[in-house]
Parts: C-alpha cells; sequence; structure tokens
C-alpha cells in the first residue's frame, strides 16, 4: 500500500499504545500524529492486566525490570474473589493450569476419581499460581526448582498514566509527532462520507487519511462525526457508576494479586502499585447513591486516601461499528464493560493487534477495511506468542 497518514486523536493509554505499536512495526515512510490535550484529564486509576501484556510489552521490545520501574508496577498472579457467595469466602482466579495430565488424561479426571475415593484436596492446592500467590513467592522464566514445573504465568498492575508517559517517550523517539490541542471540529469527505480532517480550538487545521479514535467515552469521531451508534449493554450489565481513589499502602503486606471483594450495590477493586494502592467501587445507581458508595469505599481503603474520590459514570456496550469508515475506534471510546476480570487494557491491545493484521499489504474490501495474509515484516501479527490462548476469552 503507499504510505498513509495516521492521526491518533486522544492519548491515555489507548492512544499511546497505538502510537508506540504502530511507529514500531510500520513503515517509516507512515507518518503517525497523536492530538491530545494537557487539560483534558484521564480516568486515570490503577489497572490491572492479564498475562497477554507480557507479549504486547515483549513485543515492543520493553525490558521488563525497566517498564515495572517506570510505572511504579507490581506482578499479578491472579485475581482474589471476596465475600461474593458468602461473607468470609474467598477464591482466586490464579493465572495458569491446574494440576498436570498424565499421558491421555488431563488432570481433572484423576482429581475427579481422586476426590470420589476421598484422597484429594480442593481444586485450589493444585494451582501453582494461587499456591505461590499465598505464599508470597513467584519465578520469572523457566522453573528452577523442579522439571515437572512450567513456567508461571503473571500479568502486571501499573499506573496507567506512567505507563501511557513511558509509550509516549518510545513513540516520540521513534517519530511519532505529538500535537498538543483540543479537537473542536471535523471535517468530512464530500464524495465518500469519510473524515478528511480535524479542526483545533487554535484554528489548525489537520488533515488525515485514516484515523484512530482514542478519545474515551465521548467517541469525537467513531460517534461526534460519524454517528455510529451505541448498543446500550445496561439490561445485561446493571452496574452504572463507579468511583476511584488511590490511598497509601497500610500494614498489609504487598499481594500479588487484584482484590474483588462484593459489596451490597457491586464490587470494590484493589490493586497494589510499588507507591500507593488504587481502589474503586462499581456499582449501580439504583441501588445505592452516589454518597453512599462514596462512604462504603473510604471505609474499606488500607491506609489514608491520597486524593479526592474520583465520580464516574458509564453505560456498558459498545459501538455498533468499531471500524467506521476510515475510523477505527480504541478504548473506551469502543465501548466499555465493567473491568471485572481486567480485560479493559487487554481490549486495547487486540484492537491494536488485529489494526495490524488489517493495515498491512492486501487487497481493498468495501468501507475502506483492508484483509490480509500478515506480512512477515509484522512480527506483532505473526508472532506465535502473540496469539491468545482461548481460555482468556479474547473473543468473548
Amino acid at each position: 500500500m503507499s504510505p498513509m497518514r495516521l492521526i491518533i486523536v486522544g492519548g491515555g493509554t489507548a492512544g499511546w499504545m497505538a502510537a508506540a505499536c504502530l511507529r514500531h512495526f510500520l513503515p517509516e515512510s507512515w507518518s503517525i500524529r497523536l492530538i491530545e490535550s494537557e487539560d483534558i484529564g484521564t480516568v486515570g486509576v490503577g489497572e490491572a492486566t492479564i498475562p497477554q501484556i507480557r507479549l504486547f510489552n515483549e513485543a515492543l521490545g520493553i525490558d521488563e525490570d525497566e517498564f515495572l520501574t517506570a510505572t511504579q508496577g507490581t506482578i499479578k498472579l491472579g485475581i482474589e474473589f471476596s465475600d461474593w457467595t458468602r461473607l468470609g469466602h474467598r477464591y482466586m482466579h490464579a493465572f495458569g493450569a491446574i494440576g498436570r495430565g498424565l499421558g491421555l488424561l488431563d488432570f481433572h479426571h484423576y482429581w475427579l476419581r481422586a476426590r470420589a475415593a476421598g484422597v484429594a484436596k480442593s481444586l485450589d492446592h493444585y494451582s501453582l499460581n494461587e499456591q505461590a500467590a499465598y505464599a508470597r513467592r513467584m519465578q520469572r522464566g523457566a522453573p528452577r526448582t523442579s522439571p515437572y514445573l512450567l513456567e508461571m504465568p503473571y500479568a502486571y498492575h501499573f499506573d496507567a498514566a506512567l505507563y501511557a508517559a513511558y509509550l509516549r517517550r518510545r513513540a516520540e523517539a521513534g517519530g511519532v509527532e505529538r500535537v498538543e490541542g483540543k479537537v473542536t471540529d471535523f471535517r468530512l469527505d464530500g464524495e465518500n462520507g469519510n473524515v478528511a480532517g480535524i479542526t483545533l480550538t487554535d484554528g489548525r487545521a489537520i488533515d488525515g487519511d485514516f484515523f484512530i479514535d482514542c478519545s474515551g467515552f465521548r467517541g469525537l469521531l467513531i460517534e461526534g462525526a460519524l454517528e455510529t451508534g451505541y448498543d446500550d449493554w445496561s439490561r445485561w450489565l446493571l452496574n452504572n457508576r463507579a468511583v476511584a481513589v488511590p490511598c497509601a499502602h497500610g500494614t498489609t503486606p504487598q499481594l500479588p494479586w487484584t482484590g474483588a471483594t462484593a459489596r451490597e450495590a457491586g464490587w470494590q477493586w484493589r490493586i497494589p502499585l510499588q507507591h500507593r494502592i488504587g481502589n474503586g467501587y462499581v456499582y449501580c445507581s439504583d441501588h445505592v447513591s452516589d454518597d453512599e458508595a462514596e462512604r462504603t469505599l473510604l471505609a474499606n481503603l488500607d491506609g489514608e486516601a491520597q486524593a479526592d474520590p474520583n465520580r464516574l459514570r458509564f453505560v456498558s456496550g459498545k459501538r455498533r461499528r468499531m471500524w467506521n469508515r476510515n475510523v477505527v475506534a480504541l478504548g473506551l471510546a469502543s465501548g466499555f464493560m465493567e473491568p471485572l476480570e481486567s480485560t479493559s487494557i487487554h481490549l486495547i491491545q487486540a484492537g491494536i493487534s488485529r489494526l495490524l493484521k488489517m493495515l498491512a499489504r492486501g487487497r481493498r474490501r468495501p468501507g475502506g477495511r483492508r484483509r490480509i495474509q500478515p506480512a512477515e515484516r509484522f512480527r506483532m501479527g505473526t508472532h506465535p506468542r502473540f496469539h491468545h490462548p482461548p481460555f482468556q476469552g479474547d473473543d468473548a
């Protein structure tokens, strides 16, 4: 394909993940510009991830120790659910396999037989990640203690704002141009209806061939310009509010898991970072007021709150088309589901991966889309370790 002018509208995690990745894998002849304003804040809560984020960082050549230092990150071995079935009950959704198969049979067949015979323990005893998490231990790389152990899958907790800033430095060093300013208007092509350009508050006009909307819930281009529409999932996903606040570390030791505790009208997250703990209460406003939710959150912190609570409103659902004409929406601009399984950043990552496969050389399809067999030079799309294992629900 001929070189294209790519315009990313909005920064934050989605914008800078897209900018860093596209610059790393697309030819230098393609120009990439990112438009963002320092006056527009981001959601900015501590982020929890799933193991695929390691593949994203690895594909960009990011050193793990450098990344953890820059983002105040910590290791995550799973998610602990507390008080969901009854008060005092805990269940950990740990990453990785449970037990080991033998011969032609998977582990659970042996476990069921042993359970019936009264000799098997509960399943959590056979999860390497869960046992390691509660022991406050882990391993990176190949096992050093036993040839029968597998590598432990793990993810991260990190400060999303610091991650965006870290990726910004890498992207700008690679040639991405950042433009400071707010988007106030757009221009459509009179012949095909594509977005032809945008206008900033100071009157500057910026034209492009392809636009990536990372403008958050507003969806400045995917909705504001193209009126794509939104599928409301509130009838199935009842939570529609969240309140978030960081706090200091208390007396609890550093925990290598994300906490998800059931509350009266929703659930509370706990994301431990090196310098603080990120907390939030996701709830349904039909059953608890905003003030009540804030009081509940503040009463269940490990340490002193470090900021005023940030109240968020959202409608669970997705854009009817996440790729409309020459605009692709990523992150909150494409849709939102409450972060119970820490998949928000993974959806950004998966969107970028698919976009790269479509932007490589290939034949044109209706509506401006391009479907191809990935070229070898776009290693991110063909790297076998980048493909997501089905148990993570990538396409659910």
